[in-house]
């Protein structure tokens, strides 16, 4: 797949939006560790992030999202081109499917770990359960999936609590297959979205997928 053309349809996306009913945000975050499925992407130190989405009332949406990383083989920035469709069946029952497109720049090999991914969420009243699917995961020719459920639990003063699991399987992770899980409290200041969590794994000897604590703040415009 062909960045270039990823990036061009996503400013032609944007390009487009005043003309059709939908509707375009920005979001900034600043975090203090990237983590992604239980695992630290950025060697347990801060990362500036930040998304530009597009959303139809059809359902459709598409957006580009980008973060610093710091992996070993030298990757500095990971960039994420995704779009979707967004259904509801009912007040209780709504769903996603979606294909992000992760890519990683930087390298000062010839590495590409570059991927696709399918995901698919079904929400249910305060419930969210997720599986995820990648033929090629990170361009090793090995598949990977995952399944995750989550739990949203209202708090006192409008403050709010998840309660997450995930599970990572497949060939590309032959052997070292993984539960990730987390407790995320939420709550938003003057237009700020604050979050506070604790995240671990139960990988055994492995620095950047141990317990820690992890606090974000976020705008969308």
């Amino acid at each position: 797949m062909n960045k270039i053309k990823l990036l061009a349809a996503a400013l032609a996306l944007t390009a487009i939006a005043p003309l059709v009913s939908a509707e375009v945000s920005v979001t900034g975050k600043l975090t203090s560790d990237y983590v992604f499925r239980g695992v630290s992407q950025t060697d347990s130190s801060p990362a500036i992030q930040a998304s530009l989405d597009y959303e139809h009332e059809s359902g459709f949406f598409a957006g580009v999202w980008a973060s610093n990383v710091d992996f070993e083989d030298d990757a500095n920035a990971e960039i994420d081109f995704y779009a979707g469709y967004f259904g509801e069946i009912n007040d209780t029952f709504s769903y996603d499917v979606m294909y992000n497109y992760y890519t990683y720049q930087g390298y000062s090999s010839a590495d590409d770990s570059d991927y696709g991914e399918l995901l698919f969420n079904a929400y249910i009243n305060s419930f969210t359960l997720g599986l995820g699917y990648a033929s090629d995961y990170v361009n090793t020719g090995d598949s990977a999936q995952y399944i995750s459920a989550a739990y949203d639990i209202e708090l006192p003063k409008e403050y709010a609590l998840t309660l997450q699991a995930g599970y990572t399987m497949g060939d590309a992770f032959d052997d070292a297959e993984y539960v990730d899980y987390s407790a995320t409290v939420a709550k938003t200041f003057y237009d700020f979205d604050f979050t506070a969590a604790v995240i671990n794994t139960d990988i055994d000897d492995a620095d950047n997928a141990d317990f820690r604590f992890v606090l974000g703040v976020s705008r969308t415009f």
